[in-house]
């Protein structure tokens, strides 16, 4: 449901390596580095999150993705969600997962259809669903943002 790393600060073994290279190039993902953290979890891969920088991360104007850790782009955010583009994005990333279901762990498949399942459900089971499907967000607020999202019908 979300990436926890950059695409900068990404190290891949072999195994990730093909396993990217077997998704396909040209996949209508909304950001690589959270495609290939879906791939590579989703198939059963490891990650190893290091917590120690190792370096700086540039916020500029220009960025097309920020860090969102001000209330200015929480509030942004919120906005997205009411206009329907997280909604879209998994849109995207459940199509393009779909296309390496066989390769997903049994219990990441079913993962992926529960959460596909309860998106078009009505509010009671939408809401249960997903909680049977175990996704989660990172924070607190991100957390109550989904639960937000899935109540709205936005997911």
């Amino acid at each position: 449901m979300q990436n926890i790393g950059g695409g900068n600060t990404m190290v891949f073994n072999n195994a990730a390596r093909n396993l990217l290279r077997e998704a396909g190039e040209n996949k209508s993902v909304i950001t690589h580095d959270w495609w290939a953290y879906m791939v590579v979890t989703g198939c059963g891969g490891h990650v190893f999150y290091d917590s120690k920088p190792t370096l700086r991360y540039r916020q500029h104007g220009d960025n097309l993705v920020g860090m969102n850790s001000n209330w200015a782009a929480r509030l942004k955010r919120i906005r997205m969600l009411f206009q329907g583009r997280f909604k879209h994005w998994n849109d995207c990333n459940i199509s393009a997962l779909r296309t390496l279901e066989h390769r997903l762990t049994p219990e990441n498949r079913e993962i992926l259809q529960r959460f596909a399942d309860a998106r078009g459900m009505s509010l009671i089971p939408r809401l249960i669903h997903l909680k049977r499907s175990g996704i989660y967000r990172q924070t607190l607020l991100g957390n109550i943002g989904l639960i937000a999202a899935a109540i709205l019908g936005k997911i």
